[in-house]
């Protein structure tokens, strides 16, 4: 599909959320932002249930805030390191693009609409915990959109799951490959217990930071990865 009109009001706002933001990347929740912020039905639905770009920036704000807390480095890190970067495009943001165009092709349209992008984000599932923080939810964004007349999938959206307790790991780069590889094949997406990762900011230091929910050993399968290397 041929970029739209709405593909490009979408994209262009959303760099400039993104800008504004200081990030490197444009996410899913820079798109949210952008629909919160341009005039549309997916605008008008978004504010109905108090979703606006205000509340959306000081709720990823707090979020943001506890998740470097937690990985025990400041906001200002990670912004001068991002700066650095020229503004693309990021996997999420990819990833809605390709659902917005996705839906509208399903349904024979020859363009998307703001909603089609909004339906994109919320049958993802990496702002389910920023939804939750506002106070709504993927499941009541779509019976918002289907009351207003917008068709909308067959299937619910995903259910927002709080991960299970929480413990991390920090991994050095040589172990990286192998345990992300393990973990990859215990705990595919859709397992029952998640896990993530985050880098630490810095040109050199290739360290991350394996965060697993409570049913995830990290240290025994790091050193089931070290026993395996070994033999």
């Amino acid at each position: 599909m041929a970029p739209d009109r709405t593909t490009a009001t979408v994209i262009r706002q959303s760099f400039a959320q993104a800008r504004q933001a200081g990030d490197s990347s444009v996410g899913g929740e820079d798109v949210l932002l952008a629909l919160a912020t341009e005039p549309s039905l997916a605008r008008d639905v978004l504010a109905h249930l108090d979703v606006t770009p205000k509340r959306i920036r000081d709720v990823s704000a707090r979020q943001a805030q506890a998740a470097y807390e937690h990985l025990g480095y400041a906001p200002q890190d990670v912004n001068a390191d991002s700066n650095q970067k020229a503004l693309s495009l990021g996997p999420t943001g990819h990833q809605v693009m390709g659902r917005a165009e996705g839906i509208a092709l399903a349904w024979g349209l020859p363009r998307t609409e703001p909603e089609h992008w909004l339906l994109a984000i919320v049958y993802s599932d990496h702002i389910d915990a920023l939804l939750d923080g506002l106070g709504t939810s993927a499941q009541a964004i779509v019976e918002e959109l289907r009351r207003r007349g917008v068709r909308v999938p067959d299937v619910d959206p995903p259910l927002y799951r709080p991960w299970r307790g929480r413990h991390h790991l920090d991994v050095s780069e040589a172990d990286q490959g192998p345990l992300l590889a393990l973990l990859g094949r215990r705990h595919p997406p859709g397992s029952q217990w998640r896990w993530a990762i985050n880098y630490f900011p810095g040109g050199t230091d290739r360290r991350c930071r394996v965060h697993a929910e409570e049913g995830i050993d990290l240290l025994a399968l790091l050193a089931e990865t070290k026993q395996d290397g070994s033999t």
